[in-house]
Protein backbone atom coordinates (compact mmCIF):
# COMPACT_ATOMS: atom_id res chain seq x y z
CA UNK A 1 0.00 0.00 0.00
CA UNK A 2 1.13 3.66 0.01
CA UNK A 3 2.45 5.10 2.71
CA UNK A 4 -1.00 7.00 2.50
CA UNK A 5 1.02 10.12 2.68
CA UNK A 6 0.39 10.41 6.20
CA UNK A 7 4.08 11.98 6.50
CA UNK A 8 1.87 14.86 6.04
CA UNK A 9 -0.98 14.52 8.71
CA UNK A 10 1.16 12.84 12.04
CA UNK A 11 0.43 13.26 15.60
CA UNK A 12 3.23 15.57 17.03
CA UNK A 13 6.51 13.79 17.91
CA UNK A 14 7.14 13.35 21.77
CA UNK A 15 8.47 11.63 24.44
CA UNK A 16 4.83 10.01 25.48
CA UNK A 17 2.27 8.36 24.03
CA UNK A 18 -1.15 9.74 23.26
CA UNK A 19 -4.62 9.07 21.10
CA UNK A 20 -5.88 11.64 18.70
CA UNK A 21 -9.06 11.09 17.37
CA UNK A 22 -9.79 13.85 14.56
CA UNK A 23 -13.09 14.57 13.82
CA UNK A 24 -14.63 13.26 10.07
CA UNK A 25 -14.08 16.23 8.14
CA UNK A 26 -10.52 16.63 9.39
CA UNK A 27 -7.61 15.81 6.50
CA UNK A 28 -6.32 12.95 8.96
CA UNK A 29 -9.40 10.99 9.55
CA UNK A 30 -10.57 11.31 5.96
CA UNK A 31 -6.90 10.17 4.96
CA UNK A 32 -7.21 6.82 7.18
CA UNK A 33 -11.08 6.40 5.21
CA UNK A 34 -8.91 6.77 2.05
CA UNK A 35 -6.83 3.88 2.57
CA UNK A 36 -9.21 1.55 4.47
CA UNK A 37 -11.44 1.38 1.19
CA UNK A 38 -8.92 -0.46 -0.87
CA UNK A 39 -8.23 -3.18 1.43
CA UNK A 40 -11.72 -3.85 2.19
CA UNK A 41 -12.34 -7.50 1.50
CA UNK A 42 -15.27 -7.17 -0.96
CA UNK A 43 -17.17 -9.46 -2.92
CA UNK A 44 -15.62 -11.03 -6.16
CA UNK A 45 -18.99 -13.24 -8.56
CA UNK A 46 -16.22 -16.42 -8.77
CA UNK A 47 -16.20 -16.93 -4.74
CA UNK A 48 -20.21 -16.88 -4.01
CA UNK A 49 -23.14 -18.95 -4.37
CA UNK A 50 -20.70 -22.01 -4.32
CA UNK A 51 -22.69 -25.30 -3.73
CA UNK A 52 -21.71 -27.85 -0.47
CA UNK A 53 -17.99 -28.93 -0.87
CA UNK A 54 -16.83 -26.63 -3.69
CA UNK A 55 -13.67 -24.86 -3.40
CA UNK A 56 -12.00 -21.81 -5.13
CA UNK A 57 -8.71 -20.64 -4.72
CA UNK A 58 -8.19 -17.00 -6.12
CA UNK A 59 -6.02 -14.36 -6.07
CA UNK A 60 -6.51 -10.86 -6.82
CA UNK A 61 -4.53 -7.28 -7.11
CA UNK A 62 -6.38 -3.73 -5.96
CA UNK A 63 -3.95 -0.80 -6.73
CA UNK A 64 -3.62 1.52 -4.12
CA UNK A 65 -4.50 5.31 -5.89
CA UNK A 66 -2.69 8.40 -4.65
CA UNK A 67 -4.65 10.34 -2.00
CA UNK A 68 -5.84 13.88 -3.49
CA UNK A 69 -3.59 17.11 -2.51
CA UNK A 70 -6.77 18.47 -0.40
CA UNK A 71 -5.88 16.06 2.32
CA UNK A 72 -2.73 15.22 2.16
CA UNK A 73 -2.12 17.71 4.58
CA UNK A 74 -2.74 17.81 7.84
CA UNK A 75 -5.19 20.10 9.47
CA UNK A 76 -3.02 19.96 13.02
CA UNK A 77 -5.20 18.77 14.77
CA UNK A 78 -3.00 16.16 15.33
CA UNK A 79 0.16 18.02 15.98
CA UNK A 80 2.58 19.67 13.03
CA UNK A 81 2.52 18.79 9.57
CA UNK A 82 5.55 17.05 7.35
CA UNK A 83 6.30 17.83 3.43
CA UNK A 84 7.62 14.51 3.23
CA UNK A 85 5.23 12.05 1.35
CA UNK A 86 6.38 8.09 0.73
CA UNK A 87 4.87 5.48 -0.79
CA UNK A 88 5.29 1.83 0.31
CA UNK A 89 3.66 -0.19 -2.60
CA UNK A 90 0.84 1.30 -5.33
CA UNK A 91 -0.84 -1.99 -5.21
CA UNK A 92 -2.29 -4.37 -2.51
CA UNK A 93 -2.06 -8.36 -3.43
CA UNK A 94 -4.29 -10.85 -1.76
CA UNK A 95 -5.03 -14.43 -1.86
CA UNK A 96 -8.64 -16.13 -0.92
CA UNK A 97 -9.67 -19.08 -0.56
CA UNK A 98 -13.80 -19.81 -0.66
CA UNK A 99 -15.69 -23.32 0.19
CA UNK A 100 -19.39 -23.49 -0.18
CA UNK A 101 -20.84 -24.84 3.04
CA UNK A 102 -24.64 -26.01 2.12
CA UNK A 103 -27.74 -24.19 2.27
CA UNK A 104 -26.47 -21.10 -0.05
CA UNK A 105 -23.56 -20.01 2.55
CA UNK A 106 -20.08 -19.49 1.35
CA UNK A 107 -17.13 -18.66 3.69
CA UNK A 108 -14.02 -16.81 2.51
CA UNK A 109 -11.00 -16.16 4.18
CA UNK A 110 -7.63 -14.53 3.28
CA UNK A 111 -4.19 -14.20 4.73
CA UNK A 112 -1.99 -12.16 3.36
CA UNK A 113 1.65 -13.21 5.21
CA UNK A 114 4.41 -10.63 6.40
CA UNK A 115 6.62 -10.58 3.31
CA UNK A 116 8.00 -7.53 2.57
CA UNK A 117 7.99 -5.67 -1.07
CA UNK A 118 9.50 -2.86 -1.15
CA UNK A 119 9.12 -0.81 2.38
CA UNK A 120 5.83 -2.23 3.37
CA UNK A 121 5.31 -5.25 5.57
CA UNK A 122 1.57 -6.86 5.53
CA UNK A 123 -0.27 -9.16 8.22
CA UNK A 124 -3.49 -8.70 6.97
CA UNK A 125 -6.57 -10.80 7.86
CA UNK A 126 -9.96 -11.24 5.44
CA UNK A 127 -12.92 -13.25 6.59
CA UNK A 128 -16.24 -13.04 5.19
CA UNK A 129 -19.37 -15.02 4.71
CA UNK A 130 -22.41 -15.13 1.89
CA UNK A 131 -25.65 -16.10 0.96
CA UNK A 132 -27.50 -16.67 -1.89
CA UNK A 133 -31.27 -17.22 -1.44
CA UNK A 134 -32.29 -19.93 -3.76
CA UNK A 135 -35.96 -18.78 -3.31
CA UNK A 136 -35.75 -15.05 -4.29
CA UNK A 137 -36.36 -14.71 -7.98
CA UNK A 138 -34.66 -11.73 -9.81
CA UNK A 139 -35.31 -10.02 -13.31
CA UNK A 140 -33.22 -11.95 -16.24
CA UNK A 141 -32.11 -14.69 -13.87
CA UNK A 142 -30.15 -12.41 -12.20
CA UNK A 143 -29.04 -13.48 -8.41
CA UNK A 144 -28.77 -12.21 -5.31
CA UNK A 145 -25.85 -12.45 -2.55
CA UNK A 146 -26.09 -10.87 0.78
CA UNK A 147 -22.63 -11.21 2.69
CA UNK A 148 -20.74 -9.64 5.40
CA UNK A 149 -17.25 -8.97 5.52
CA UNK A 150 -13.79 -8.10 7.53
CA UNK A 151 -10.82 -6.99 7.41
CA UNK A 152 -7.85 -7.38 10.38
CA UNK A 153 -4.66 -7.01 10.57
CA UNK A 154 -2.00 -4.02 9.52
CA UNK A 155 0.69 -2.81 7.45
CA UNK A 156 3.96 -2.29 8.68
CA UNK A 157 6.61 0.35 7.29
CA UNK A 158 8.30 4.24 7.30
CA UNK A 159 5.33 6.02 7.04
CA UNK A 160 6.23 8.98 9.10
CA UNK A 161 9.74 9.39 8.50
CA UNK A 162 11.01 7.63 5.84
CA UNK A 163 14.57 7.41 4.86
CA UNK A 164 14.87 10.25 3.09
CA UNK A 165 12.77 12.66 5.31
CA UNK A 166 15.87 11.55 8.06
CA UNK A 167 17.19 14.59 9.09
CA UNK A 168 20.70 15.43 11.18
CA UNK A 169 20.51 18.89 12.18
CA UNK A 170 17.77 19.68 14.20
CA UNK A 171 16.20 17.97 17.27
CA UNK A 172 13.02 20.32 17.33
CA UNK A 173 11.95 19.16 13.82
CA UNK A 174 10.41 16.21 12.83
CA UNK A 175 12.38 13.18 11.86
CA UNK A 176 15.36 14.30 13.71
CA UNK A 177 17.62 10.05 13.20
CA UNK A 178 19.19 7.96 11.49
CA UNK A 179 16.62 5.19 11.11
CA UNK A 180 13.44 5.31 9.75
CA UNK A 181 10.09 4.41 11.56
CA UNK A 182 8.63 1.18 11.39
CA UNK A 183 4.68 2.62 11.63
CA UNK A 184 1.66 0.71 11.52
CA UNK A 185 -1.58 1.08 9.75
CA UNK A 186 -4.26 -1.41 10.82
CA UNK A 187 -7.83 -0.67 8.29
CA UNK A 188 -9.89 -2.06 10.12
CA UNK A 189 -12.87 -2.88 8.18
CA UNK A 190 -15.82 -4.43 8.63
CA UNK A 191 -19.34 -4.20 6.17
CA UNK A 192 -22.30 -6.06 5.16
CA UNK A 193 -23.16 -5.60 1.22
CA UNK A 194 -25.50 -7.05 -1.51
CA UNK A 195 -24.27 -7.97 -4.99
CA UNK A 196 -26.22 -8.98 -7.60
CA UNK A 197 -24.61 -11.31 -10.61
CA UNK A 198 -25.67 -12.41 -13.95
CA UNK A 199 -24.51 -15.00 -16.38
CA UNK A 200 -24.64 -14.40 -19.40
CA UNK A 201 -22.54 -17.97 -21.53
CA UNK A 202 -19.38 -17.43 -20.34
CA UNK A 203 -19.30 -14.11 -18.55
CA UNK A 204 -20.79 -13.06 -15.17
CA UNK A 205 -21.69 -9.25 -14.76
CA UNK A 206 -22.53 -8.00 -11.46
CA UNK A 207 -23.10 -4.87 -9.60
CA UNK A 208 -23.21 -3.73 -5.82
CA UNK A 209 -23.15 -1.97 -2.57
CA UNK A 210 -22.82 -2.13 0.99
CA UNK A 211 -21.87 -0.02 3.95
CA UNK A 212 -18.20 -0.13 6.02
CA UNK A 213 -17.35 -0.09 9.39
CA UNK A 214 -14.25 1.87 9.78
CA UNK A 215 -11.89 1.62 12.86
CA UNK A 216 -8.59 2.34 11.60
CA UNK A 217 -5.71 3.50 13.71
CA UNK A 218 -1.74 4.65 12.37
CA UNK A 219 0.48 3.93 15.37
CA UNK A 220 3.83 6.02 15.39
CA UNK A 221 7.11 4.14 15.83
CA UNK A 222 9.79 6.35 15.98
CA UNK A 223 12.82 6.90 18.17
CA UNK A 224 14.91 9.73 17.24
CA UNK A 225 19.06 10.48 17.68
CA UNK A 226 18.20 11.37 21.54
CA UNK A 227 17.05 8.34 22.44
CA UNK A 228 13.06 9.32 22.35
CA UNK A 229 10.32 7.17 21.11
CA UNK A 230 7.52 8.97 19.36
CA UNK A 231 4.44 6.11 19.94
CA UNK A 232 1.39 8.01 19.35
CA UNK A 233 -1.68 7.01 17.79
CA UNK A 234 -4.38 8.33 15.50
CA UNK A 235 -8.13 6.62 15.51
CA UNK A 236 -11.29 6.94 13.25
CA UNK A 237 -14.67 5.60 13.81
CA UNK A 238 -16.85 6.23 10.43
CA UNK A 239 -19.14 4.42 8.25
CA UNK A 240 -18.97 4.54 5.05
CA UNK A 241 -20.74 3.45 1.80
CA UNK A 242 -19.28 1.75 -1.04
CA UNK A 243 -20.31 0.52 -4.40
CA UNK A 244 -18.75 -1.88 -6.91
CA UNK A 245 -19.22 -3.43 -10.25
CA UNK A 246 -17.41 -5.64 -12.73
CA UNK A 247 -17.21 -8.74 -14.48
CA UNK A 248 -16.00 -12.33 -14.28
CA UNK A 249 -15.03 -14.64 -17.65
CA UNK A 250 -14.44 -18.36 -17.65
CA UNK A 251 -11.58 -18.89 -19.52
CA UNK A 252 -11.74 -22.45 -18.88
CA UNK A 253 -14.25 -24.40 -16.85
CA UNK A 254 -11.99 -24.14 -13.99
CA UNK A 255 -10.46 -20.80 -14.25
CA UNK A 256 -11.91 -17.19 -14.18
CA UNK A 257 -10.91 -14.11 -14.88
CA UNK A 258 -12.24 -10.91 -13.22
CA UNK A 259 -12.22 -6.88 -12.62
CA UNK A 260 -13.59 -4.90 -10.60
CA UNK A 261 -14.19 -1.23 -10.10
CA UNK A 262 -14.71 -0.63 -6.37
CA UNK A 263 -16.01 3.15 -4.35
CA UNK A 264 -16.33 4.12 -1.40
CA UNK A 265 -17.70 7.23 -1.75
CA UNK A 266 -16.03 10.23 -0.44
CA UNK A 267 -12.76 8.56 0.06
CA UNK A 268 -11.25 6.27 -3.22
CA UNK A 269 -12.14 4.50 -5.96
CA UNK A 270 -9.66 1.06 -7.06
CA UNK A 271 -9.57 -0.91 -9.55
CA UNK A 272 -9.16 -4.96 -8.78
CA UNK A 273 -7.64 -7.35 -10.85
CA UNK A 274 -8.55 -11.42 -10.29
CA UNK A 275 -7.71 -14.61 -11.37
CA UNK A 276 -9.69 -17.68 -9.80
CA UNK A 277 -9.05 -21.86 -10.33
CA UNK A 278 -12.54 -24.00 -9.07
CA UNK A 279 -10.67 -27.06 -7.07
CA UNK A 280 -13.83 -28.80 -6.99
Amino acid sequence: MRALALASALPALGAAQSTCRPSASSSEARLLAFFAGPMAFAAAPETVALARGQLVVAAELAFVPSPPAGISRSSGVCGFSKSENSELSPVLPRPRVAIGIGQGLTFEGSYLPPVTVADATPNLFGAAISWSPSHVTLPWSSRLHLRAHGTFGGVNGPVTCSRDALQPANPSSPCYGTSPSNDRYNPNVRGVEAVVTHAAGTMIWYAGGGVNSLTSRLTVDFTDSRGIRDNNVVEISLTRAALMAGAAWAWRPALVLSAQLYSVRGDATTARMGIAWRVR
